[in-house]
């Protein structure tokens, strides 16, 4: 008989991708018990074995009747958890052991362990929506994929792919971005929204649930986790203006929205001329055409306390809030 009410699903390799950028990075798993321990929040601990496996985790904790479930890793194992819990009623709790935490950021969950698991034994509660990617290759999936953060189409799935080998510790990967970026040109495509439709040639196409991807770029400004709405960013910019515009986004944090067009949709299809690689929160890589829909209040997270309501990725609750 299950003894606890949380799960906690950690990845044995979590914090190896942290160390890649900071090197002081030391919080071990047995650090983590022991502060569970301290704020006496009790937990069932199962490790991830394989790709995918957090998603498995999370829904067995469904049939198993916790009421919280617990992740202890980057954002991808907490990507995986998420389309786990999709739909249900138990509670999504992030312990941030990744390099950037896009997931932890845009829920205002600090990246010091202690004061991210202090906000567990508070409980601070929101629900959330869920990007779905509901057909890749033009095929209907045969079971939809969701997607916290940002879906991605052209240049963004590009450099992704070789973010992903920087991650694993590969550093020659950061050539291939810089080769990426400098041969990579724009292409024409088509995406179809609630309001009509647009075609034009465009660098990047970023199908966002919330505003931040990658390492930690915000992509798609304006983009909430609670607007039950998808933003479209479309990137037109020529290469040099791109380079340029992702050095000022890198070095000073803030996206120039007046360089973008942002479309707000409950659904989007994009066709292209010829296909182009797509991502969903750094992962799912097929091509296009693809569809996208937003499933509203699909997911209930813990969360923090943001700084201020302008550098927050939630809209602020009101009396109908769930």
């Amino acid at each position: 008989m299950k003894k606890n009410t949380t799960k906690l699903i950690y990845n044995p390799h979590a914090g190896d991708k942290r160390k890649l950028i900071n090197a002081k990075q030391t919080v071990t798993l047995e650090d983590i018990k022991n502060m569970l321990k301290q704020y006496q929040i009790p937990v069932d601990y199962a490790p991830t074995k394989y790709a995918g496996h957090a998603t498995k985790l999370a829904r067995e904790s469904i049939k198993e009747k916790y009421d919280t479930v617990l992740v202890a890793g980057g954002d991808g194992t907490a990507g995986e958890a998420a389309n786990g819990l999709v739909g249900s009623d138990v509670k999504l709790g992030i312990i941030p052991m990744g390099s950037f935490m896009n997931i932890a950021r845009m829920l205002s969950i600090p990246t010091d362990i202690e004061k991210a698991i202090l906000l567990i034994k508070i409980n601070r509660c929101r629900k959330i929506d869920v990007g779905c990617v509901t057909k890749l290759d033009g095929e209907k999936l045969s079971e939809p994929y969701y997607f916290i953060e940002t879906a991605g189409i052209g240049l963004d799935a590009e450099i992704q792919r070789h973010f992903k080998e920087f991650e694993k510790g590969n550093p020659i990967a950061l050539l291939s971005i810089i080769k990426t970026l400098k041969n990579f040109y724009s292409n024409k495509i088509k995406i179809i929204h609630d309001d009509g439709e647009l075609e034009d040639r465009v660098t990047l196409v970023n199908i966002a649930n919330g505003p931040y991807t990658g390492a930690a770029l915000e992509l798609a400004p304006d983009a909430k986790l609670n607007d039950h709405l998808l933003t479209i960013a479309i990137y037109k910019m020529a290469k040099f203006d791109l380079a340029k515009y992702f050095f000022n986004l890198v070095v000073k944090g803030k996206t120039d929205k007046r360089k973008i067009q942002l479309i707000k949709t409950t659904k989007a299809k994009v066709i292209s001329k010829r296909e182009l690689l797509l991502h969903a929160d750094a992962s799912l890589f097929g091509t296009t055409p693809a569809e996208f829909k937003i499933i509203p209040n699909a997911l209930q997270v813990i969360c923090g306390f943001p700084e201020s309501e302008e550098d927050s990725s939630l809209k602020s609750r009101t009396i109908l809030d769930p």
